[in-house]
Formats: C-alpha cells, sequence, structure tokens
C-alpha cells in the first residue's frame, strides 16, 4: 500500500514551520529547490554539490504572487562554503540552524554582517526575530530578491486556483520541490527525474498534521519544452509512470487539443479527467476540487 512521504519527521524542523507561522504576512515554503533561490540565468562560478538539491525552506510574503525568497532556511550540518559564496554573490539572505553541543545554533549572513548565536531549544523563538528584524528591513526598502518560486504566468494561475481551495480544505501549497522529496527515498527511481522539479506540491495542513505529509503534487505539463524537447517529455513521462507504479496521487495539467483548453488528469485516483476552457482561477479549482478530495480520501484510508 502506498504510504506518503513526510517532510517533517525532525522535531527541530517543526518547530522551526511552527515558529515561522507566526510571522505576520510571511509564510514558508519547505524544501524547493536551491537552483530557484537566484536569478534563472545564474550560474555558479564553481561546482557547488548542493545547488540542484532542496534546502529546508524560504520565508516569502504571503501576497506576493512570485514568491520571491526573503530568506532561506538551511537545516543541514554542513554546507559548502561555495554554496555560501553564490549565497554571499547573489545576495541571498539565509540562515543556518543546527543542533550542537550548545543547544540550536544559528549562522546568518547579510551584506557583510555575520550573525553568530546559540540557545536553548525553548529560546528559539527570541532567538529567531534577529533574522527576522532581517527580513522586515528589506521589506520596508522594498528590496527584490533575484529569485522566485513560481515561474510563469501557468504556475501563478495553478497558486492563485490552490489559494482559492485552501480555506475549504486542510492544505497547504509548495512550490518546486525535487520529485525524490515528493516521493521520499525510493531506490528504484530513475535518476533522471529525482531532482525534477514539481510546480506545485500540496501537503496536509500543520493545523491537522505536523509531519508534512506529502498529499497531491501537480505538474504543468504545458510550456513548450514539455512538447518538443525530447528530455522534457521523457522526464514528464518517467515522473507519470513512476508515480503510478508506487500508487501515489499525482496531477498533470496539460494542453487539450482546442485552443485555450487544458486537461486535469490522476489516473492513480481513479477520477475522470477534466477539461476545462480558458483561464479563470474559480475554474481551474473546480476542476482541481475532486482530485484534492480524492486525495484526501486516499490518505484517510491508508491510515
Amino acid at each position: 500500500m502506498y504510504q506518503p512521504n513526510r517532510l517533517l519527521t525532525n522535531p527541530i524542523n517543526k518547530y522551526i514551520v511552527e515558529l515561522v507561522a507566526t510571522w505576520k504576512g510571511y509564510e514558508l515554503l519547505l524544501r524547493p529547490a536551491r537552483r530557484f533561490l537566484f536569478h534563472n540565468l545564474y550560474r555558479p562560478s564553481a561546482y557547488v554539490p548542493e545547488f540542484n538539491k532542496p534546502c529546508f525552506g524560504v520565508v516569502c510574503l504571503r501576497d506576493d504572487r512570485e514568491k520571491r525568497p526573503l530568506l532561506v532556511i538551511e537545516t543541514e550540518s554542513q554546507l559548502s562554503e561555495a554554496l555560501r559564496q553564490c549565497y554571499r554573490e547573489s545576495d541571498v539572505l539565509w540562515l543556518e540552524v543546527y543542533e550542537g553541543p550548545a543547544g540550536i545554533h544559528f549562522s546568518s549572513e547579510n551584506g557583510g554582517i555575520r550573525l553568530e548565536m546559540s540557545c536553548a531549544i525553548a529560546q528559539m523563538g527570541v532567538a529567531l526575530r534577529a533574522p527576522l528584524a532581517w527580513v522586515d528591513e528589506r521589506v520596508e526598502r522594498r528590496y527584490v530578491p533575484q529569485g522566485r518560486l513560481i515561474q510563469s504566468f501557468h504556475e501563478r494561475l495553478l497558486r492563485e486556483a490552490m489559494d482559492l481551495l485552501a480555506p475549504h480544505y486542510p492544505i497547504e501549497c509548495h512550490h518546486q520541490m525535487p520529485f525524490g522529496f515528493v516521493t521520499g527515498y525510493r531506490a528504484q527511481m530513475p535518476p533522471q527525474i529525482a531532482r525534477s522539479a514539481v510546480d506545485v506540491v500540496l501537503l496536509v495542513s500543520a493545523r491537522v498534521n505536523a509531519d508534512g505529509v506529502v498529499l497531491l503534487p501537480i505538474n504543468l505539463n504545458l510550456h513548450n519544452a514539455h512538447v518538443a524537447n525530447e528530455q522534457t517529455t521523457e522526464k514528464d513521462r518517467l515522473m507519470c509512470e513512476f508515480a503510478a507504479s508506487i500508487e501515489m496521487p499525482f496531477l498533470t495539467i496539460r494542453a487539450a487539443e482546442q485552443p485555450d483548453a487544458y486537461v486535469f488528469s490522476a489516473p492513480s485516483l481513479h477520477e475522470k479527467s477534466i477539461t476545462v476552457i480558458g483561464r479563470a482561477p474559480a475554474d481551474w479549482a473546480n476542476a482541481i476540487r475532486p482530485f484534492v478530495e480524492a486525495a484526501l480520501e486516499t490518505l484517510r484510508l491508508g491510515a
């Protein structure tokens, strides 16, 4: 039986999510691939082993339609210096959080200013006020980060549709998560799709389950590359086949034959495909609704 991946198994990581949820006007988006934290033309000057892997999460303005990262949170114990240099070069504000002998350790840099702190777990909320002040300062001076997690018109449309559904279902919307993190470790996964980013990943809301349970990945197979580029079409095919092989709900949106029409399909959920004419967020939300409901029902049956 299919078991969904859980993104939050470490208690400290769960606590970070809980604390950032109290930051007014901000939201934390989990596990985006790091390459989306930079300008899309940016290329590291040296080899960066973690560049295509996901960070822990990014803090964005809740009302930012592009989901530009204002603060990158890293929870890996050993980041490469090459990655830190990429962050410095691109003026990315990042915060490293890790457990050590003195409790919880924090390290951050902002425009040549280095911040080092340590505290007991109980003081984490107070300690995080320091990097939050840096985030607030950037917002006040209208700083625009170079990276963005929402890359296209259709991705923004999909997010708007999900924002219409979110008040009615226990779901959270995240972006650009590598496929291997969506599924969890799978030894048989073809290596060429493990780091392919999934456009939107719905998780079960933290207010219902704090484990970051993956509910429904959604991929937009719409751009020219998805039709004309053989490597991209092959990755799309492999992701759909792999999702089917592990019985993971996986919703894809592709262009229909008629103009301005889109087909929504998720074979693993045994729901009929739905065709939508046009680009109204409400119409997309209504098309996605039955797939969300079916995914929630599958999760309940498998509990």
